[in-house]
């Protein structure tokens, strides 16, 4: 007669932890994965939308919209820039730089689009394309035949102060 072959010995060598593992790890790190990869965009859309709303031709196009006497009959007052501006700020080797941005604008009785182009060379600022465009396709020219004047004054408060604008909502 012939015996069996014998009882094997017990195996010391555990699987490692990833074998056991597996099934509920690999969800978990996609999970952080994606959740990490959300957090990084997210991250940088804020900061490129306060780096726009900050940039100097953004701050003079929102100056230059609220001394519109125009611009404020047809939006009202306050205005305010939407939260997600569209285009590019490059910054060339030599220090001159180009923004164009285009954002939403609102006003308590219209909606539309501001649209700014600016170059600085030599820290001055030159605003060629500076404009709204309402949702009825009128237009609001913002641009000025000499920047660096155009910068010191407001029309609407002027007209407010001279007392013959037709607004009587205080600035």
């Amino acid at each position: 007669m012939t015996l069996p072959p014998p009882i094997p010995a017990p195996s010391h060598l555990r699987s490692g932890w990833w074998c056991r593992h597996w099934r509920w790890a690999m969800p978990l790190a996609v999970l952080l994965f994606l959740v990490a990869l959300g957090g990084a965009i997210g991250w940088s859309v804020l900061r490129w939308t306060e780096a726009a709303h900050d940039s100097a031709p953004m701050r003079e196009a929102m100056r230059r919209a609220g001394c519109s006497v125009e611009l404020v009959q047809v939006f009202g007052e306050p205005l305010q820039a939407g939260t997600l501006p569209l285009g590019s700020m490059q910054t060339a080797i030599n220090g001159e730089r180009d923004v164009g941005l285009t954002v939403a604008l609102e006003g308590p009785h219209a909606h539309g689009r501001l649209f700014v182009k600016g170059t600085r060379s030599d820290d001055v600022w030159d605003y060629p394309v500076m404009y709204v465009l309402a949702e009825d396709k009128q237009t609001f020219d913002l641009s000025a035949l000499d920047d660096a004047e155009a910068a010191g004054e407001c029309e609407l408060q002027a007209c407010r102060a001279r007392g013959d604008c037709a607004l009587t909502v205080a600035l």
